[in-house]
């Protein structure tokens, strides 16, 4: 997945959000297959570490 295949949020965050979220998504696809459920399940991993701050996502804190 491309920088430019990314949601806005995800486009407006760090580099490091981005890759954990490409590498998410990545095995996501290669369990359920293309679509909305490997969206799902990339933004479930996203979420145990970071959160969404108004455009982009941050470290969560503690």
């Amino acid at each position: 997945m491309n920088r430019f295949e990314l949601p806005q949020t995800l486009r407006r965050s760090s580099k490091e959000v981005q890759e954990v979220f490409a590498t998410a998504h990545e095995s996501a696809v290669k369990r359920l297959g293309e679509g909305e459920e490997a969206q799902r399940a990339a933004y479930g991993v996203l979420k145990e570490s970071y959160e969404l701050e108004t455009d982009h996502w941050v470290p969560k804190q503690g």
